[in-house]
């Protein structure tokens, strides 16, 4: 006769897999809600930056208005406001050194573009079609006078914006500072295509063009030149020539030697 509280094999075994379900239950319910905590922050700090983001482009706009205004020193306490939302604003950067060399503050205007040029290669390298930084990285390199690095970057902007007549344009101008100015007519002949009523791309052309006129006359001339000094060269060297030989035709023989008397 059994017990009348003895557990049969069967009955621990129903006992134990309850136990087994509700530990599974409440450690499911226990991580469910930490997994979606994580989530839900991990969106939230994206949306927060790409808000900051915005916040900064807004301040960018507003400041790029006061610049077009001639209220610089305005203009660069709202970039200022830009960079602290967003150190990484390099358009930022650029235009704040734009606001301070148009207050004469030359040591302060280059460290901004130089921080600008840093901060659009790293965007130019993250997106190769990244026509605007580009661009942009031109703009760095002129304001800096470096119109070599200026005209590679206008070049690559032309190649990712065949349309955007101000790229031609800026190109032209980085060549004809380097007196390229074949290369730079060819820009500017591009501009005007692009907008035919561009008085600016008109003027710089006639100037390329007289520029390219310039050179063919000097090149001209130093060959000119080089030929005269060649020609009187020769001539020297033929009257030395013949002033030799007729000194060795015209000399006195030399008198032999008496013999001795014996």
């Amino acid at each position: 006769m059994t017990a009348p509280f003895s557990i049969t094999v069967r009955t621990k075994f129903v006992i134990c897999l309850c136990v087994a379900v509700s530990i599974a239950s409440i450690t499911g319910c226990r991580r469910t809600p930490k997994t979606s905590s994580n989530v839900s922050s991990t969106v939230s700090s994206a949306s927060d930056s790409e808000q900051i983001k915005r916040e900064a482009q807004s301040l960018v706009e507003q400041g790029k208005e006061l610049y077009k205004n001639d209220q610089d020193e305005q203009a660069v306490e709202v970039f200022k406001k830009a960079i602290n939302h967003d150190p990484n604003n390099a358009e930022a950067h650029l235009r704040l050194g734009m606001s301070y060399a148009a207050l004469d503050k030359k040591t302060e205007s280059e460290e901004e573009y130089k921080k600008a040029i840093e901060l659009f290669k790293k965007r130019a390298q993250s997106d190769s079609k990244d026509g605007d930084a580009v661009f942009y990285l031109g703009e760095a390199h002129s304001f800096l006078h470096q119109d070599e690095e200026a005209v590679r970057a206008y070049r690559q902007a032309t190649k990712l914006r065949p349309e955007d007549e101000e790229a031609f344009y800026q190109l032209g101008m980085a060549e004809t500072r380097l007196a390229h100015y074949p290369e730079a007519t060819a820009a500017f002949q591009k501009a005007l295509e692009l907008d035919p009523n561009d008085y600016r791309a008109s003027d710089a052309l006639e100037n390329a063009k007289e520029g390219t006129q310039r050179i063919k006359e000097g090149k001209k001339h130093a060959e000119e030149m080089l030929k005269k000094q060649q020609e009187n060269a020769n001539a020297n060297a033929n009257l030395n020539s013949n002033n030799l030989l007729k000194n060795s035709n015209t000399g006195k023989p030399t008198p032999k030697r008496t013999p001795a008397k014996p």
